[in-house]
């Protein structure tokens, strides 16, 4: 996209997401700022991330290759020159693109491309992105907060009732 990138990554460890991105982007940053004589940021803002269930990682995957179509970029997915349609769709990896994880889970990628897009599925991806949480099952996060050690799900809204507040203070 021309003001954003969309990438759907699965990191073998704890720090491969980060250490990923982290060397992209020095490696992006010093090739733009050397071209331009410049030095500096070039992005605003930090990435931002979700952990998806097998449901929604399907849904992303279709959000992510609908974006140019959505954005009137181009008339199909695969006529976007930035994006792994054409590999995915040719059941092939293309040197920056392995295939094999996506399509092992949606083997008829094109079907991902046709039908109606799913509105609701895609505001519900864009506020998870933006609020910091998994989108999935309840028994997803459950899961994930059990290996993690620390709660995922939205607590109650609000403050806390005097009480317990104060017990949890003074407690």
């Amino acid at each position: 996209m021309p003001s954003h990138v969309h990438l759907i990554l699965t990191p073998e460890d704890g720090e491969g997401l980060a250490l990923a991105l982290g060397k992209a982007h020095r490696l992006y940053a010093g090739f733009v700022n050397a071209r331009a004589r410049q030095t500096g940021h070039l992005f605003q803002g930090r990435f931002g991330s979700v952990a998806l269930d097998e449901e929604h990682l399907t849904n992303a995957a279709r959000y992510v290759a609908l974006n140019p179509v959505r954005a009137r970029l181009v008339h199909r997915a695969e006529d976007w020159p930035h994006s792994s349609v054409r590999a995915h769709l040719a059941g092939r990896d293309d040197g920056l693109v392995r295939v094999k994880p996506l399509l092992d889970r949606a083997p008829h990628f094109v079907d991902l491309l046709e039908g109606e897009a799913d509105a609701a599925a895609f505001v519900r991806l864009r506020r998870s992105e933006l609020i910091g949480r998994p989108l999935g099952s309840a028994g997803f996060v459950a899961e994930l907060e059990k290996r993690l050690g620390r709660a995922l799900a939205p607590g109650k809204r609000g403050r806390k009732p005097r009480t317990q507040a104060a017990a949890d203070q003074y407690g």
